[in-house]
């Protein structure tokens, strides 16, 4: 269902013709990080420009529903997709996954880059990540479980880890996004969950979950005292994600520039910066060709990932 339009402020150029309404698809419900995201970089466009910009929000599986609505949008740049590396690689475990995002859709902007974070509910009582395998390994089948909205292919990963290093797994169950997940964990129906820092570290601070890990290569400065999977003896999840954004395949390549720069200069916007670094995610822009080569780079470092960790692609 679309979200309201966002309405603030007075557009600029008003008595020219209005642009067309532009539309920014995110994969996951609204509150979760890439709601977030897609919604800052909507308000800060719309004050810039004569358009009006909307959000919506288009749940399903992988996060990669707006991928296959902006496959079939009109080349003309008014509908975007959000999407977040943690989606794309499920292509590498999926023969289904609907779209590549190089040949079916245009890469337009790098976003920002975020860890993947590893949280447990409140009402579990441990403080570390070795304390909730303790915790895991002395209780039943239940314990195992863990809620996921994207990237499964991790969930894989850190099995084949933990199997090696306790003889224990989890059970991955699939939620549509990260609002379900807090509801579960909150009320201990689901003990743990892995899912991008975008969308954990608020809640994390609110005392509705409690992040005892994440893939940064360091500590991160807003959030000093969480850990990360390296320093817990798993170096092979040290993993750097991101969200790009794309449109629908065969746009003009003077569309593309005029869109790549149009967002850039909004999302490297100081004010934008502020808004996105308390989420978890560090702003880092680029132009087209670097997105390309970023998705084409991501895919040989999860392939890598998996056959060090004996984890089947399924293409």
């Amino acid at each position: 269902m679309a979200a309201p339009a966002l309405l603030i402020g007075p557009a600029l150029g008003q008595g020219l013709p209005r642009e067309k309404d532009l539309r920014i698809f995110v994969g996951f419900e609204q509150g979760g990080g890439a709601d977030s995201v897609a919604r800052a970089i909507a308000v800060q466009l719309q004050r810039r420009t004569s358009r009006r910009v909307m959000v919506e929000n288009r749940t399903g599986q992988y996060g990669a529903m707006p991928g296959e609505v902006v496959k079939k949008a009109p080349p003309d740049g008014s509908e975007l997709a959000l999407l977040s590396s943690t989606t794309l690689v499920s292509r590498l475990t999926s023969k289904s996954f609907p779209f590549d995002p190089i040949h079916d859709l245009t890469p337009i902007t790098k976003v920002g880059t975020y860890p993947i974070a590893f949280a447990v509910s409140p009402l579990v009582q441990v403080d570390s990540f070795k304390a909730y395998l303790d915790w895991m390994h002395d209780g039943d089948a239940q314990r195992h479980r863990i809620a996921v909205s994207s990237n499964t292919t991790f969930i894989e990963v850190l099995n084949v880890l933990l199997r090696r290093s306790i003889s224990e797994q989890l059970e991955a169950v699939p939620y549509r996004g990260v609002v379900a997940i807090l509801g579960d964990l909150r009320d201990g129906r689901i003990p743990a969950t892995v899912n991008t820092l975008t969308s954990l570290l608020p809640p994390h601070r609110g005392g509705r979950c409690r992040i005892l890990m994440i893939t940064a290569n360091r500590r991160l400065q807003v959030a000093p005292n969480i850990p990360t999977a390296a320093e817990l003896g798993y170096p092979t999840l040290d993993m750097e994600e991101w969200f790009g954004l794309f449109g629908p395949p065969g746009m003009p390549a003077d569309k593309v520039e005029q869109l790549n720069r149009r967002l850039r200069s909004v999302i490297d916007d100081p004010e934008v910066v502020g808004l996105m670094r308390p989420l978890g995610l560090e702003v880092d822009t680029g132009s087209p060709q670097e997105l390309v080569a970023l998705i084409e780079g991501h895919r040989r470092t999860w392939q890598s990932r998996m056959a060090a960790t004996g984890v089947q692609a399924s293409n």
